[in-house]
């Protein structure tokens, strides 16, 4: 799996903040913001045994566009993004490591494992993840506002860092799945999304982009 990153790596946000949720989201409105994650984890895991498995980090293989077939772990992602009402930066947190996520795939790569049912047949991961959002929605239909926008977009929670003010900040739940190679080396550039937007074969053999007729 995904190896968590060290406690010599300062967190971006303080352990001790606080977060205020509409009133209609969850059990409760206040939660410290490291417990909110660990509950929108739990809300993950508890779909079922191989999901549970999956966001632990599983043995299997991936290919992205263009590419070959690589030896690896696969590890379904939890992700909140928070944006303040003041910055254009969003912050995202995987929710079992407490850091960002990285190592991600694009929707268009296929993974494959052995041990679990998830990706037991090979599958886009895009396809994966949209099932799985369903499924999290039906399991814990508290979370569907944080996947699914409203017209007014995304929930507006109330934010505190110790020795700041309340601010407010948009709340978002992603699910992602990332793949770390076992040729895998610290400091070499990590597949990513972004570098994979435009491939000309997807793995599965479809034309991502056929050309159009003039």
């Amino acid at each position: 799996m995904n190896e968590p990153q060290t406690e010599t790596q300062p967190l971006l946000i303080s352990k001790d903040t606080l977060i205020k949720l509409p009133s209609h989201k969850f059990y409760r409105q206040t939660f410290m913001f490291y417990e909110m994650l660990s509950i929108l984890l739990w809300s993950v895991t508890r779909i079922s045994y191989d999901v549970k498995c999956l966001t632990d980090g599983v043995r299997g293989r991936s290919i992205q566009p263009s590419g070959e077939w690589d030896v690896g772990t696969i590890r379904l992602l939890t992700i909140v993004g928070i944006k303040f009402r003041t910055e254009e930066t969003r912050l995202e947190f995987d929710c079992l490591t407490k850091y960002p996520p990285t190592l991600l795939l694009p929707d268009t790569a296929v993974i494959q494992s052995d041990s679990n049912l998830v990706c037991r047949e090979p599958a886009q991961v895009g396809s994966i993840v949209r099932e799985l959002k369903q499924e999290l929605q039906a399991a814990c239909v508290e979370t569907t506002d944080f996947l699914v926008p409203t017209r007014l977009g995304f929930p507006m929670i109330s934010f505190l860092e110790p020795g700041k003010e309340w601010r407010q900040a948009e709340m978002r739940l992603d699910l992602e799945i990332s793949f770390k190679s076992d040729n895998y080396k610290p400091g070499s550039k990590p597949a990513s999304i972004a570098a994979s937007k435009a491939p000309t074969i997807l793995p599965l053999g479809e034309q991502l982009n056929p050309p159009r007729n003039s």
